[in-house]
């Protein structure tokens, strides 16, 4: 973790996947990531019972500016030259 967490790059937490694409889960429930995805981290909901669901939603604009669930797990996306679904960010 210290390894990651030393070779935190800001630049390229600029183009990670969480800032502009969605998981959905099986039961539609919506989450910033695959990774949040894995560890039950739903995006969160005005209802605190559950989290946010397509069902939730008319748009994906509306999720446009929403905050942006992190952990400890996300250094691994923003470490050196970045990581996405689609190779490296920078």
């Amino acid at each position: 973790m210290a390894l990651l967490v030393g070779a935190f790059n800001p630049a390229a937490a600029e183009g990670i996947m969480c800032r502009n694409t969605v998981s959905v889960g099986w039961d539609g429930r919506l989450y910033d990531c695959d990774f949040n995805q894995q560890l039950e981290m739903v995006m969160r909901s005005a209802r605190k019972d559950r989290g946010l669901s397509v069902f939730d939603v008319a748009s994906l604009n509306e999720l446009t500016g929403k905050p942006i669930l992190v952990d400890n797990h996300c250094f691994g996306c923003t470490a050196g030259s970045g990581s996405s679904c689609t190779g490296a960010t920078s």
